[in-house]
């Protein structure tokens, strides 16, 4: 191979490569429009998308704290449910001593509505009696008082009577 020859080849090889050079930028180029027209169009829906995920963030993390509370609640009811059984047996005592108040507490009723109908009943006879006797006693009252009063003032007009007649009998 001459050396003219190789000379060609490699201005037309260093002319590809700088070809190629100038075809690569403008496709950069065309690419970095592209990417921005493409960015500033999805731009709406990654902030729409961004807020679903925030949204998401927190009800994960709810669910997770979800997730704890059942897997408290679990552990608590392994620990509860086998007490449940004696709670049923108890609870069954229980309700046939109930049964057994009950009728206890329906004979009490009704002993407490017999001293009631009496009570009434007392009330209604004796209360007119117990206002006579309230009033009679009231009358009594005022009229020993008046007569405490007469004997009080019988005694004081004795008394200044005897003590005149000694100063009448000394003074003769």
């Amino acid at each position: 191979m001459s050396n003219e020859t190789f000379q060609i080849i490699i201005t037309v090889a260093v002319a590809l490569a700088v070809l190629s050079m100038i075809v690569q930028g403008l496709v950069a180029i065309a690419m970095y429009r592209s990417a921005r027209r493409m960015m500033t169009a999805l731009a709406p829906s990654v902030a729409r998308l961004k807020s679903i995920l925030a949204v998401e963030k927190e009800t994960i993390r709810r669910l997770e704290m979800v997730v704890d509370k059942a897997l408290l609640f679990a552990d608590i009811a392994e620990r509860i449910f086998p007490r449940f059984s004696a709670l049923a047996e108890r609870s069954v005592d229980v309700a046939g001593h109930a049964t057994f108040l009950k009728a206890q507490a329906a004979e009490l009723g009704r002993s407490v509505q017999l001293i009631e109908t009496a009570t009434h009943f007392m009330g209604v006879e004796l209360h007119p009696r117990i206002q006579a006797v309230k009033s009679e006693t009231a009358a009594l009252v005022r009229s020993t008082r008046e007569q405490s009063r007469r004997v009080v003032r019988v005694f004081r007009d004795a008394i200044s009577h005897s003590l005149h007649l000694r100063e009448v009998i000394a003074s003769r």
